[in-house]
């Protein structure tokens, strides 16, 4: 079968569409938590690998740089290029010792263990407070996110498209296609990526 990768003209609009989105710089964290809750069939007891996270799907720049991963996520109306790059020091954002009980992911989801191998838990209906917290009562563009997300994979189809796309995401972050918490947090048809929009890998 075919493998096909993402054009990166079409990467880099998709790209634009998620800063223009009001999706608050947290929201990697609450994916990542659902990425385990998806995993392990359960909302507590869920470790959160956000190191990981951040290598698997955000990370842009080389090793040895201060601020290798891109989040195009800030709630700012045009914001600036230098503030959308984020540094090494995930664990300043993340770990329980640097959450303040305001933070919007705490509004999400909890701490049930502290320490360094720390677990979490997120709320009944996580998927509402998400949207309410995380993007101001809007939904996320799916396809647009996915293509950012897998702006390096491989998928081999016969037939790629926005779907393509979709699917895997869904896949990968525990979600069921046109199940409550997806249509809820998540909006399809806002890209225009075709078969046109791959290209083959070998």
């Amino acid at each position: 079968m075919t493998r096909y990768v993402l054009k990166p003209e079409v990467v880099r609009d998709c790209l634009h569409r998620l800063v223009d989105a009001p999706i608050h710089r947290m929201f990697p964290g609450y994916l990542c938590l659902q990425q385990q809750s998806g995993l392990d069939n359960r909302n507590t007891g869920l470790s959160f690998p956000y190191n990981e996270f951040f290598d698997d799907y955000l990370r842009v720049g080389e090793d040895d740089s201060d601020k290798p991963y891109f989040v195009p996520f800030n709630q700012s109306t045009n914001p600036s290029l230098s503030s959308l790059w984020y540094n090494k020091n995930v664990a300043g954002t993340y770990a329980p010792s640097s959450l303040r009980s305001t933070a919007p992911l705490m509004q999400i989801a909890e701490v049930e263990k502290g320490g360094h191998n720390s677990k979490w838990g997120i709320e009944d209906r996580h998927w509402q407070l998400a949207r309410h917290h995380l993007c101001d009562d809007n939904q996320i563009p799916a396809e647009s996110l996915s293509a950012y997300l897998f702006r390096d994979y491989g998928f081999e189809v016969d037939d790629p498209s926005a779907y393509t796309l979709v699917e895997t995401f869904i896949e990968e972050f525990g979600y069921e296609f046109g199940g409550e918490a997806f249509s809820h947090l998540y909006r399809t048809s806002d890209s225009e990526i075709t078969e046109e929009s791959f290209v083959t890998y070998d």
